[in-house]
């Protein structure tokens, strides 16, 4: 029996025997279009990370010449944040009567992160994000723990483009807004997803450092945070 996109199906009985190769049939089917994804990203590679040697030997990857190896970072600097919303009360969630906002207010923030750096053009770290502010008598405070992926996408680029890079975090966190000492808004178990991008501009042994900037957004049922940072960071690589 074959595997055609276009036959009608048959309505009369199969048999048992042929269940097992038709079935068989249409999974090699199904791996045609991974195989033609693997043909396109074969032909786009370098022809020189390709070429094996004549002996056979297998080939050794290219030397990393920005960054590999253990990861170790942080960032701090001006903040722009605000946060709105209620006490984690499925009474109160939605009454104005009953909603806190601090309006934007400038602070300050920082971020930490450890992890590898797994090519010259890619991180992946675990990062922790926490900061204070105030704004219309409320008090803000809250953190972030998240997963940090940083791509170099123009390192191919050589020069001065090996060192600019985007970031990517996505986690869960907690913030709380008071007055006076008493809660009048909460968010326990916070989304929290941000964008970023930097510059590793100066470079002394193994660590890298420049400007960076950053945008985290928080939310769940109860409340919402923005969070702009303008600042420095310092990456600590392993090697080369």
């Amino acid at each position: 029996m074959r595997c055609a996109p276009h036959s009608r199906p048959s309505l009369a009985p199969l048999p048992l025997g042929s269940l097992g190769a038709w079935g068989l049939r249409c999974r090699r089917l199904a791996l045609v279009p991974a195989a033609v994804w693997l043909g396109v990203a074969v032909s786009l590679a370098p022809r020189e990370a390709l070429a094996a040697p004549e002996d056979g030997a297998p080939v050794e990857a290219p030397p990393a010449v920005r960054r590999s190896g253990f990861l170790l970072g942080l960032s701090g600097g001006l903040a722009l944040a605000s946060a709105g919303g209620y006490r984690n009360d499925v009474a109160e969630i939605g009454l104005p009567e009953f909603e806190a906002d601090t309006g934007l207010a400038v602070s300050s923030g920082g971020t930490l992160w450890i992890g590898g750096s797994l090519a010259d053009w890619l991180n992946i770290a675990v990062g922790f994000q926490g900061g204070g502010f105030a704004g219309n008598g409320l008090d803000a405070s809250g953190g972030t723990l998240h997963m940090r992926v940083e791509a170099f996408p123009l390192f191919y680029r050589g020069g001065a483009w090996q060192d600019l890079g985007l970031s990517f975090t996505a986690g869960t966190g907690g913030l709380t807004v008071e007055r006076d000492g008493e809660t009048v808004a909460e968010g326990e178990g916070t989304s929290a997803v941000g964008v970023g991008a930097f510059f590793e501009t100066f470079r002394f042994w193994q660590l890298s450092s420049g400007p960076d900037i950053s945008y985290t957004h928080q939310f769940s049922r109860s409340l919402t945070a923005h969070q702009l940072i303008l600042g420095w960071r310092l990456a600590f690589y392993g090697g080369p």
